[in-house]
């Protein structure tokens, strides 16, 4: 089993989200520095993401800024590039694919709750913060997931400020190393299990796959490639995933009602039927999720910049705009949504309409050829990890407090951390 130092994916990660912050505040909070847009609603955003795909691509600036951590993958790839590796990772990353991982989710899952009663014992009043628990136990998974690498526990998140730390370089060197050691090792087991025409004694992760996926002649993935992509799915991965479970976590302890009804619902799947597809595919698991997303999306700005002049929505984009996709504009908007758009309901998905039924009303993964890669990867993920949650603990609130939102930020944050008060299912308030 392969062991990485978890400290130094959170360095560079650190420094990622530091460099792209001074990217929002350069070109959102200073629009000066460059020509400017918002996309106004659905119908924009599909001629941005679909219909003109491979007319924008993300900003030269951002690139500079992030480019020497994440290399070029998927995320900075374009044209026929990244149709080719849109192409070739698309099986590894999909959905049924990842279902296969589900007993990696699960013994994490697990880990995640014992983790959290450990937390428990220590605390004299049951109120804990649960950020740092799930920044973990989401990048264990993802570590897994995609290489086989499981983090060792005596050196787990080593939060270090990305301006204080005079390693980060060192880090993001190592980490690259490391990878290339291990991609040179997959690649030669695909090669030697190719040769004896047997699957058997291949490692079960991601990269695995995407090696299998690219074997054919013409497809291969280079090293560098394979670096890239794994690089962008880890550092990217955890961070969304974990904040978007922290943010589900906080809609349900403000809603009771929907805790309990899907806790309910889970507790049925139990008695019945728990496998991959099951929990998948559980209607008001999958409602809860998708309503978290529209009201907390982790994900504030998707940045794309015009590659030549383009019409959008009837509006001349010149060539070098840069286009900010802001999901918060659509999955916020009462014209979509209707006058209760802030309030956290899944029941809303039952019943959808109008403009709501769209695709492109919901962008915390983008849409079209641009989407998220590893969409499927974060879902399955959050799903799981939040039935094991629900199933065995009960969320309430410490207070009545209202949240004050961190900004700027690239992701959704609050000034300050979010406490909840936890209690294992059956047992006395």
């Amino acid at each position: 089993m392969w062991l990485l130092n978890l400290s130094l994916v959170r360095v560079v990660t650190l420094v990622i989200l530091a460099l792209c912050l001074h990217f929002i505040i350069r070109t959102v909070l200073r629009p000066s520095f460059s020509d400017l847009r918002h996309l106004p609603g659905p119908n924009a955003c599909r001629e941005v993401l679909q219909t003109n795909a491979y007319r924008f691509a993300k900003p030269a600036f951002f690139h500079t800024l992030v480019g020497e951590f994440l290399g070029v993958g998927l995320l900075f790839s374009v044209g026929d590039q990244h149709k080719r590796l849109r192409r070739i990772t698309a099986g590894p990353l999909s959905r049924p694919s990842i279902r296969k991982l589900f007993p990696t989710f699960l013994t994490y899952s697990h880990k995640l709750n014992s983790d959290i009663d450990a937390v428990m014992q220590q605390s004299s009043n049951s109120v804990l913060e649960l950020e740092d628990l799930f920044t973990r136990v989401t990048l264990d998974i993802i570590g897994v997931s995609l290489v086989a690498t499981c983090w060792p526990d005596n050196q787990l998140h080593q939060s270090l400020h990305p301006t204080a730390n005079l390693n980060f370089i060192k880090a993001k060197s190592a980490l690259r190393s490391m990878m290339t050691e291990l991609i040179e090792q997959r690649t030669s087991e695909v090669a030697k299990a190719k040769e004896l025409a047997t699957g058997s004694g291949l490692s079960d992760d991601l990269l695995t796959r995407m090696i299998e996926a690219g074997s054919v002649e013409n497809q291969r993935l280079s090293r560098d490639e394979l670096i890239d992509i794994t690089m962008q799915v880890i550092v990217a991965g955890h961070e969304t995933t974990a904040s978007a479970l922290l943010w589900t976590t906080y809609a349900l302890f403000r809603d009771q009602k929907s805790q309990d009804q899907l806790r309910a619902q889970i507790l049925t799947l139990i008695a019945t039927e728990m496998t991959a597809k099951s929990i998948d595919e559980l209607p008001y698991l999958d409602n809860v999720i998708r309503e978290a997303f529209r009201v907390y999306s982790p994900t504030l700005i998707i940045p794309w910049e015009a590659l030549e002049d383009v019409d959008i929505a009837g509006v001349r984009v010149p060539k070098g705009t840069t286009v900010q996709l802001v999901p918060a504009m659509t999955q916020l908007n009462p014209e979509i949504w209707g006058l209760d758009v802030e309030t956290f309901n899944p029941d809303r998905w039952d019943r959808l309409s109008g403009d709501a039924l769209s695709p492109y009303a919901m962008e915390t993964f983008s849409n079209g050829p641009r989407m998220c890669p590893g969409k499927a990867l974060a879902l399955f993920n959050m799903k799981v990890l939040l039935v094991w949650l629900i199933r065995d603990f009960k969320i309430e609130s410490v207070g009545d407090e209202e949240v004050e939102f961190r900004n700027p930020s690239l992701t959704l944050k609050s000034k300050k951390p979010l406490r909840f008060k936890v209690q294992r299912v059956g047992e006395g308030s």
